[in-house]
């Protein structure tokens, strides 16, 4: 008999189960606490759309484009884009870069619309014309 000393091998076995159990049952908590710690910040981003001349469009435009990037690579996440002047405002999920570049400006600023859309989301980025 060439078994382990007062161990039968029903015994080995579960031994061995609970420790494989409880090695994959720590791994899984590692990758979850790491992906919880070290989780690209989400960002909602208020976009002022009121009218604005094309070339400080375009400047608004590339800040945009920036922050597009990235999210692409994960450093942030663009939750949400959320557009508005004092005509309205909608919230969509991020635009392509082109796709931003090419909304129409229109309305006037909306300091009271800005100001709600800011205590709704305080950790918002703001883009408006310079």
């Amino acid at each position: 008999r060439n078994h382990a000393v007062g161990m039968n091998p029903n015994q080995l076995n579960k031994a061995l189960v609970k420790i494989v159990g409880l090695g994959w049952a720590a791994f899984a908590i590692a990758a979850i606490t790491i992906r919880v710690v070290f989780a690209a910040p989400d960002v909602v981003l208020l976009v002022d759309r009121s009218y604005c001349e094309p070339s400080d469009w375009a400047m608004v435009a590339d800040t945009y484009q920036d922050l597009y990037q990235q999210d692409q690579r994960g450093q942030i996440n663009l939750e949400t884009v959320i557009l508005f002047s004092d005509l309205g405002e909608e919230a969509s999920a991020p635009l392509t870069p082109e796709a931003f570049r090419t909304l129409n400006t229109y309305g006037q600023s909306s300091p009271d619309r800005q100001t709600a859309l800011a205590t709704q989301y305080p950790d918002a980025r703001l883009l408006q014309c310079p």
